[in-house]
């Protein structure tokens, strides 16, 4: 079983203010997202894992949270994944990297920082996209383990941006890696730091902050 990365670019304040808005053209539009259905199967798995039924779905947690209802703590997770419809439907698409597989895949690209590009102390839970501090602004209840969910804001994205200022990556470099079954792996751990710097610039020349959801 694998684990992606999900991020978006988002105006934190306009998330925010979805919460307890009572808005039913918002409340519409997250619905008939694709994110919305996926977002029901990630919570059936936990209740498969669980071996009793979810008292909260993503319905219900989305509801809650856009018309300021009590919130089922026992729940938590229905409200980490609904956070990630919200910002599926509110976000804004990244240009570079979109999902990112957590585990052997971020590790690459840690080890890629490190060896190929000499920067150290970058490696945060094997991925410098998540950390374990709590990094989330949003009046969820605090989530014990799935989602991951960390907020980049926008002092950390400039943070980032000059830790990678020397990190250069190009379509040719790439190619020859992943036309190699050898380095295949290497070659396809390049081409998403690469999406991600690109992410990094976007967020920052567009005054946005930066959500990674790993559902």
């Amino acid at each position: 079983m694998g684990y992606n990365i999900f991020s978006f670019g988002i105006d934190t304040g306009k998330i925010k203010a979805v919460f307890g808005s009572n808005d039913k053209e918002v409340l519409k539009k997250i619905k008939d997202t694709d994110a919305f259905d996926d977002a029901g199967a990630f919570v059936a798995s936990f209740e498969s894992a669980a071996d009793k039924k979810v008292k909260t779905p993503v319905k219900k947690a989305l509801e809650d949270i856009i018309n300021n209802k009590p919130y089922d703590k026992k729940s938590y997770f229905s409200y980490g994944y609904a956070l990630y419809c919200i910002c599926y439907a509110l976000g804004e698409t990244l240009p570079g990297a979109q999902i990112i597989h957590f585990g052997k895949e971020t590790k690459m690209i840690d080890k890629i920082i490190k060896e190929d590009f000499g920067i150290e102390n970058l490696v945060v839970n094997h991925s410098f996209l998540f950390s374990d501090e709590d990094c989330n602004p949003f009046n969820i209840p605090p989530v014990e383990d799935w989602p991951g969910i960390t907020l980049l804001t926008k002092e950390r994205l400039a943070e980032l941006d000059e830790i990678l200022k020397n990190v250069k990556i190009n379509d040719d470099d790439i190619k020859k890696l992943l036309s190699s079954k050898e380095s295949k792996e290497k070659g396809s751990a390049y081409k998403d730091l690469k999406g991600i710097i690109e992410n990094i610039k976007y967020c920052i020349k567009n005054n946005l902050e930066m959500i990674n959801i790993c559902p």
